[in-house]
C-alpha cells in the first residue's frame, strides 16, 4: 500500500532510483531549509538547491519527484532534528524545560521563515502548511497540553482553566514578540510561564514556591 501525505506520495520521495547516500541527502535537506529562508518558496528553483548541494537537478528528481515533495521532506528533516525533552511532573519545569526547546528551534536561521512560506503559499501549495501544523506545531502544543492536563489531574490548576488557551498564550508569545520586531528575552521561557502561572494556578503559593 502507498502511504501519501497531503497528495503527496511519500514512498515515491524514498524509493525513486539509485540508493541513497546519506550525506548528500542531508546536503539537499539543508540546502532546501536555506533557500526557503532566504528566497522562499515560489523564488526557490530545484536548480538554486542542486548548485548549493553540489549536485544535479536530476539527481534531486531521482529522490522527490517535485519542487513540494522536496519542502515537505525538508520540513519533515528540521523536525526530526529535535528531540523533545521528557517529562518530570514538575509543572513549572516542564513547561520552562520545554519552552526552553522551543525557544531554542526557533532561533535557526529557517524557523520563522518557513512559517511565513508556509503561510504564503497555503493557496497555491496548501501541503505545506498542512505538513507544517500536523508534524511540527501539532506535537508541539500536544506536549505543553499534556503537561497542563496531568497538572490538572493532580489538582494543581484553578477548576475552570482553558488548558487550550494557555497552550496558545505559551507559544504566541514569542511569535507576538518576533513579529512585533522585539528581542526574545533570555528568560522568557521562565517569565511567560510565571505570567500565565498568575492566572492558572489553583493555589498561587504553589507558583510563590517554584512550583
Amino acid at each position: 500500500m502507498v502511504k501519501q501525505e497531503n497528495g503527496i506520495d511519500l514512498h515515491a520521495t524514498r524509493s525513486r532510483g539509485r540508493p541513497r547516500q546519506a550525506v548528500l541527502d542531508q546536503r539537499i535537506l539543508e540546502a532546501t531549509l536555506r533557500l526557503l529562508a532566504e528566497e522562499g518558496y515560489a523564488r526557490m528553483s530545484l536548480d538554486d538547491i542542486a548548485t548549493a548541494a553540489h549536485t544535479t537537478r536530476a539527481t534531486i528528481y531521482l529522490r522527490y519527484p517535485s519542487k513540494a515533495a522536496l519542502t515537505v521532506a525538508a520540513i519533515l528533516y528540521a523536525r526530526r532534528s529535535f528531540v523533545l525533552p521528557p517529562l518530570t511532573g514538575d509543572l513549572r519545569h516542564d513547561l520552562v524545560v520545554h519552552l526552553r526547546h522551543f525557544q531554542e528551534t526557533m532561533a535557526t536561521p529557517y524557523s520563522l521563515p518557513l512559517i511565513g512560506t508556509a503561510v504564503a503559499e497555503e493557496h497555491t501549495t496548501p501541503e505545506l502548511l498542512t505538513v507544517f501544523r500536523e508534524h511540527v506545531i501539532a506535537s508541539r502544543r500536544q506536549m505543553l497540553r499534556s503537561i497542563l492536563l496531568q497538572a490538572r489531574s493532580r489538582n494543581e490548576l484553578a477548576p475552570l482553566v482553558d488548558i487550550d488557551l494557555a497552550v496558545a498564550q505559551l507559544i504566541g508569545s514569542y511569535y507576538a514578540l518576533a513579529i512585533a520586531g522585539d528581542p526574545i528575552p533570555p528568560d522568557w521561557p521562565e517569565r511567560v510561564v510565571d505570567q500565565i502561572f498568575a492566572g492558572i494556578l489553583r493555589d498561587v503559593s504553589l507558583h510563590n514556591q517554584g512550583v
